[in-house]
C-alpha cells in the first residue's frame, strides 16, 4: 500500500512538472518579440544645412492612450544597391512631436507628408509644430482631396481611409519615351485600390493597384501593405512598400536610361525582410 502511494505521488509530481513546463513554454511562445511594431510610416522633407533631406518617421499608434503612442525617425544617407538610414530621433512618445494627437487613431492618420495628414473626416496638422489641430477639408474642386467626399470622383472609395500617396509617379505611354503620364496617386491598400487625384474629369478614376503600373509583376500582396514611401531626387525616384503585418517590404526604382535616349525605366524588386531595411531601435520589430 505504501509502495502504491509513493508511485501515485511521484506520478502526480511528474504531471504537475510537465504541466508547468507546458504553461511556461506556451507563455514564452505567445510573448511578443518586441514591445513596438510600426503601424504606419511617413516621409518628410526637411532643410538641413541649406539643402532638403529625406526622413522617414515610423509610428506605433496601437495604444488607445495618446501618451503611449510612439515614434522614431531615420534619415536617408544613401540610396542605391544598399539603402542606408540612420536613426536621428530615438523612440519616444508622440507628444514629443506635438501634443493633442487624436487618441482614437490607432493605425494611421491618413495619407500625406508627416504632420500634414488627410483622412475622410478632416486634415490633421501641427500648429507651428507644437500642437495638432484638425482642419475642416476645403471643398475645392481643384483640390487633390476633393475625392474624399464626392461619389462621382471616388466611387466606392468615398469615405474610405487612405494610407499613402505619391506625387509625380510617371507611367510610360509607350511613345518611345517621349511622353509620360504624371500621376498623383492615392493608395487605399486595404482595399487593393488606388485613385488618380489629378484627374478632374467628372468620372471615377479608380484602378486596381495590381494593374496600376505597366510591367510590374503580379507578385505583391497589396492589401497587407501598411505604408508606401516615395523618395525623389533629380530624375530618379525610389518607392518603398512596407508590410508590417508580415514583416517584409519591396522597392521599385525609376530611372532615365542613358542608353535609350532618356526613356523611363523601372526596376521591380522582390520581397525582403524588414530586418534588412533599417537597424531597428531596441524594442522595435515584428510582434
Amino acid at each position: 500500500m505504501k509502495k502504491l502511494l509513493f508511485i501515485t505521488v511521484v506520478f502526480s509530481c511528474a504531471v504537475f512538472f510537465l504541466s508547468s513546463c507546458n504553461k511556461k513554454d506556451t507563455a514564452t511562445t505567445n510573448k511578443p518579440l518586441h514591445a513596438n511594431t510600426p503601424t504606419s510610416a511617413y516621409i518628410s522633407r526637411e532643410s538641413v544645412g541649406g539643402s532638403f533631406q529625406h526622413f522617414i518617421t515610423f509610428l506605433d499608434l496601437s495604444s488607445p492612450t495618446t501618451a503611449e503612442k510612439k515614434y522614431f525617425k531615420v534619415q536617408l544617407k544613401f540610396v542605391g544597391v544598399k539603402d542606408s538610414f540612420e536613426t536621428v530621433v530615438p523612440p519616444q512618445s508622440i507628444n514629443q512631436m506635438a501634443t493633442g494627437f487624436p487618441a482614437d487613431i490607432t493605425v494611421a492618420p491618413g495619407h500625406g507628408l508627416l504632420n500634414q495628414w488627410t483622412n475622410p473626416l478632416y486634415t490633421l496638422r501641427t500648429n507651428g509644430g507644437s500642437q495638432y489641430i484638425q482642419d475642416t477639408i476645403v471643398r475645392n474642386p481643384q483640390s487633390n482631396i476633393y475625392h474624399l467626399y464626392l461619389n462621382y470622383k471616388s466611387g466606392p472609395l468615398q469615405g474610405k481611409f487612405s494610407q499613402s500617396s505619391f506625387d509625380g509617379y510617371e507611367v510610360p505611354t509607350g511613345l518611345n519615351g517621349a511622353n509620360n503620364a504624371h500621376y498623383r496617386t492615392i493608395f487605399y491598400f486595404t482595399e487593393g485600390l488606388c485613385l488618380d487625384a489629378n484627374n478632374y474629369e467628372a468620372t471615377t478614376n479608380i484602378k486596381q493597384i495590381a494593374t496600376w503600373y505597366r510591367g510590374a509583376p503580379n507578385v505583391y500582396d497589396w492589401k497587407n501593405v501598411g505604408a508606401g514611401l516615395q523618395i525623389s531626387w533629380g530624375t530618379r525616384s525610389t518607392f518603398y512598400f512596407l508590410d508590417f503585418k508580415n514583416w517584409q517590404y519591396f522597392r521599385w526604382e525609376q530611372f532615365r536610361s542613358n542608353i535609350l535616349n532618356g526613356q523611363l525605366g523601372t526596376t521591380f524588386e522582390g520581397y525582403q525582410s524588414l530586418d534588412n531595411f533599417i537597424k531597428w531601435p531596441d524594442g522595435w520589430g515584428k510582434k
